[in-house]
């Protein structure tokens, strides 16, 4: 310290070549002291640094100054520090300490106590009620702004034998937010507790945070402080932080341990594990995952169970994870999928091989039921394999061959072969909301791969159904476990047995058998938008004949347009009539069916070409039809029986 006094009485000027704690640095000071009744006081900082903060050209006025042999006070001044800031400071010499209070609003109060000398160094700060927007400087940069909030606590470094550190903070009322509307939280209150001990050139600390009010939006995460608690044992220095022991306390969650290693320079995490104890799923989905998955086919799902995991980082990325689930489920809300109590273990290792161990109790594909399975899944890295797994389906089995899946760089690529037995064709329709069906399905199913959101079969997917076989090929499905699936398909249905499938439809019966086609067929949500379709009478001898009901339903769906003609008007009386031929095609673009038949007659087309005795003749004169109406008309047909008088 140097200290100069001018030959007048009336004024004396000290400099304070450098003040020095641990953590704060300020000089050149200059103070100008001019005498008076009380005396006045100018002071000049030329850089303040605190904590590695620099403030340049700092200037204070005192207008109620005191100086005595061993004590320099001042009891009313301002502090320009962008805005006038009222302050007040003692310094006794001898001490060498130093408070300084700083009172920025009414009931606001930042105060600082320094020992500088090197014998007991001290700095302490205490907050009472601070305007936590005053904090903005000291935050690193691109930090959302804050709003508003209060600070409460006091800050320690202690330099007496080793340096300590120490902290305990309240903050309530909080806010924030950026430009973006990314990151932003309301009315939080939180505290904090800190303790740290210097050892040579690093610091052993200890910390805890709870998380007691509030609401916090951090895209794309939304949650509410419930006393949510993290506590962590490491050290830190210049060059990184380490976490020896991490603990997060998630409320009804669970409980999750960590260690880490981070990279201060770098900006980077260098390792790090975690393990967890029991997590509730259905929380945890809700409040965690669901965020991360809205848009996707994992966006909507009833969850329960419990599961564990581990986590290793090394390096530039995720090394391993092993997660054990107990009694776990999840289900689609619009029952896409779902998966029922499964028990196992799900290891992965970015680099070496790892076999799942899993079984589940049974499922939903599509709204239809499988049940319990075992997956035999093998894993390297982001490549996954199943060898064959047969999957109780129904009363039948579906056996997938072959399942593999490439690296997702460009989105999940996967790809696998397999078989369907019979299956009853009751159950299936009663499972998927269909009118009740009878007879099997069963398929062959050659190659079936999915990229980029979308599922192709590679080759001809056969089904039997009706006692007759419907050939699939072309098939896409773009987006299947999205909102607003999509499928495309060409189909050829040969040798269809009409009297199981107008029994299943409770439409009458027809006796004989069918061949169709379907050309360029695309569903979007699985409705139909555009196909060109025609189903006629199957070559070969065969009985034909048509129930007296079955001719009213047709008539029916062909509204006021549509006659039948019979052989004689006493022929109303007969329950069934023979038929030589029926046909009936339908090219539907943008929500009309252009209709057609076996042959054309004027004015209208042929549905059914009577034959035998008795015989009738269906006709049809409406080229063009509206599809949901012909829909509705087929709806009404099957639940509410209409029937036509018939001529």
């Amino acid at each position: 310290m140097c200290l100069a006094a001018s030959q007048a009485a009336v004024e004396l000027s000290v400099t304070l070549a450098r003040l020095e704690a641990p953590g704060f640095l300020a000089g050149p000071v200059n103070i100008r002291l001019v005498e008076g009744a009380p005396a006045t006081l100018q002071i000049t900082v030329a850089e303040i640094s605190v904590q590695g903060h620099t403030f340049r050209n700092v200037s204070a006025a005192c207008s109620e100054f005191f100086w005595t042999q061993d004590r320099v006070e001042c009891r009313s001044g301002n502090i320009d520090l962008g805005t006038n800031v009222p302050f007040s400071f003692t310094y006794a010499l001898a001490q060498e300490s130093l408070e300084l209070a700083l009172r920025p609003a009414a009931k606001e109060a930042w105060i600082i106590r320094a020992r500088l000398g090197e014998r007991e160094p001290l700095l302490q700060l205490r907050i009472d009620n601070g305007a936590l927007s005053r904090l903005a400087p000291w935050l690193p940069k691109g930090w959302p702004t804050i709003n508003s909030g209060v600070l409460t606590g006091v800050i320690k470094l202690d330099g007496r034998e080793r340096d300590h550190l120490s902290a305990e903070l309240a903050v309530r009322d909080a806010a924030f937010s950026d430009a973006s509307g990314t990151h932003a939280a309301e009315k939080l209150g939180a505290s904090l507790e800190l303790t740290a001990q210097r050892k040579g050139a690093a610091w052993d600390y200890r910390a805890a945070l709870e998380w007691k009010a509030g609401e916090l939006f951090w895209q794309p995460l939304y949650l509410q402080g419930a006393g949510q608690r993290v506590s962590a044992v490491g050290t830190f220095d210049e060059k990184s932080i380490t976490i020896t022991q991490g603990r997060t306390q998630l409320g009804a969650v669970g409980e999750i341990r960590a260690s880490a290693n981070w990279d201060r320079r770098e900006g980077r995490l260098i390792s790090a594990d975690v393990e967890s104890g029991l997590l509730d799923a259905s929380i945890l989905y809700t409040q965690f995952l669901k965020p991360f998955f809205f848009g996707t086919a994992l966006g909507e799902l009833r969850a329960g169970g419990k599961a564990e995991l581990t986590a290793r980082w090394r390096g530039s990325g995720l090394e391993a994870i092993n997660v054990t689930v107990h009694d776990l489920s999840f289900e689609d809300a619009i029952r896409r999928f779902a998966v029922f109590g499964a028990e196992g273990r799900i290891p992965w290792h970015r680099s070496e091989e790892t076999a799942i161990e899993l079984e589940m109790k049974g499922g939903e594909l599509l709204r239809v039921p499988f049940g319990p399975v075992k997956l035999p899944l093998s894993m390297r890295g982001m490549r996954f394999r199943l060898d064959t797994v047969a999957v109780p389906l129904l009363d039948g089995t579906l056996t997938m061959r072959a399942f593999a899946t490439e690296p997702p760089e460009e989105g999940w690529r996967w790809a696998f072969r397999g078989g369907l037995s019979p299956v009853s064709m009751e159950r299936f329709t009663q499972a998927v909301g269909l009118p009740t069906m009878h007879g099997t399905i069963s398929a062959e199913i050659p190659r079936v791969a999915y990229s980029r959101s979308t599922l192709r079969v590679d080759g001809a997917l056969l089904l039997k159904v009706f006692d007759g076989t419907v050939m699939v090929n072309n098939l896409m499905l773009i987006e299947p476990f999205g909102k607003a699936p999509r499928i495309t398909a060409d189909l050829e249905a040969r040798r269809i047995d009409l009297d199981l499938l107008t029994r299943a439809l409770s439409f009458g019966s027809i006796t004989g058998r069918v061949d169709a086609t379907v050309k360029n067929l695309e569903l979007a949500n699985w409705r139909p938008v555009r196909f060109d379709a025609r189903i006629e009478s199957s070559e070969g001898d065969y009985r034909r004949k048509i129930s007296q009901r079955a001719v009213q339903n047709i008539t029916a769906l062909g509204g006021a347009s549509a006659s039948a003609a019979i052989q004689g008007t006493f022929l109303r009386f007969f329950r069934e009539f023979g038929y030589e031929k029926l046909g009936l095609s339908c090219k539907l673009e943008q929500g009309v069916c252009t209709m057609g038949g076996i042959e054309d007659v004027p004015g209208g087309y042929v549905i059914i070409k009577g034959g035998g005795i008795p015989a009738l003749s269906v006709l049809g004169y409406n080229r063009a039809v509206d599809w949901k109406e012909l829909v509705d008309r087929l709806q009404r047909v099957i639940q509410e029986n209409v029937r036509m008088i018939v001529q």
